[in-house]
């Protein structure tokens, strides 16, 4: 029998993509899929039939059959097709009404929680995590009372807005709800999932930009994590800078609600030194 042969979807083989049963294809030793649903991450149109995915990269003859006869190349936890396909499960579960509940609890706009690719998941709202190259990795819920998990088996990721402006500039804030702020003032930027991870990931995203803003929170922590991660970015971007909010405002959503402009923050990022590369040398 030829593994490579693709036959449809089914209750026992449902398309390792959408996870549907019917409409779909898969090749039997797991190497590619065709689905009618999910365009993102696909390699091309195959007409009628759906949009072709390759699932695999290893050699046919080393990968691994599974017990029900079907291949899928994946570890114990999701794969980045499986949260893709989820995420956008989520996002047209999304009501107008909750993003615009949750845009009013939060302060920043639901143009700008979109672009982040909010969703709603039947308990909490959704945020997906992606890697530099721009593949989802993971997804962050978020509580309607304020409480924050990752879905399970999501890896730590960037929060990226899709429709970036491709300026040189780019800040680098902590959290989707900052990354919004952000975008409501105007500026490309990224999330970062907490203060003190993922810098190699950021680093190698941040290669792209030439002029990196840090907005980093007020406290000890945010302090901490801002100037480890400039430390590595100066070593490969042209110019950084930190900027902190005033005494009394922890983060950049609160600034933001304190009154905080584009042309204010334009001007504070053009008055601040750039941060430059220090070398002691030791007898």
């Amino acid at each position: 029998m030829d593994n490579r042969k693709m036959q449809r979807v089914s209750r026992k083989n449902p398309c390792p993509i959408c996870h549907k049963i019917d409409w779909c294809l898969f090749a039997q030793d797991g190497s590619t899929a065709i689905c009618q649903r999910v365009e993102e991450g696909s390699v091309k149109k195959c007409g009628y039939a759906g949009w072709l995915h390759i699932l695999a990269d290893e050699p046919m003859g080393h990968r691994r059959r599974s017990q029900r006869g079907f291949s899928v190349n994946l570890s114990n936890n999701r794969s980045d097709r499986d949260f893709m396909a989820s995420q956008q499960q989520y996002s047209r579960q999304m009501t107008s009404q909750q993003v615009n509940t949750l845009s009013q609890r939060l302060g920043v706009s639901s143009q700008s929680l979109k672009r982040l690719n909010v969703g709603w998941d039947g308990e909490a709202y959704t945020f997906p995590m992606s890697n530099a190259q721009g593949r989802i990795i993971g997804i962050r819920r978020r509580f309607p009372n304020g409480r924050k998990t990752s879905l399970t088996g999501s890896e730590t990721g960037l929060f990226v807005p899709r429709g970036r402006a491709g300026s040189e500039l780019l800040l680098i804030c902590e959290g989707p709800t900052d990354a919004a702020v952000a975008l409501d003032l105007g500026f490309d930027c990224i999330g970062r999932p907490n203060c003190n991870s993922k810098i190699d990931m950021i680093v190698e995203y941040c290669r792209r930009c030439s002029e990196i803003i840090i907005i980093g929170d007020n406290d000890k922590a945010g302090r901490d994590g801002a100037e480890r991660l400039a430390d590595t970015l100066v070593l490969h971007c042209h110019s950084v800078k930190i900027i902190y909010p005033p005494d009394g405002i922890k983060d950049l959503r609160q600034w933001f609600r304190a009154g905080l402009t584009s042309e204010a923050l334009q001007e504070i990022i053009d008055e601040i030194k750039i941060i430059e590369i220090e070398i002691s040398f030791k007898d």
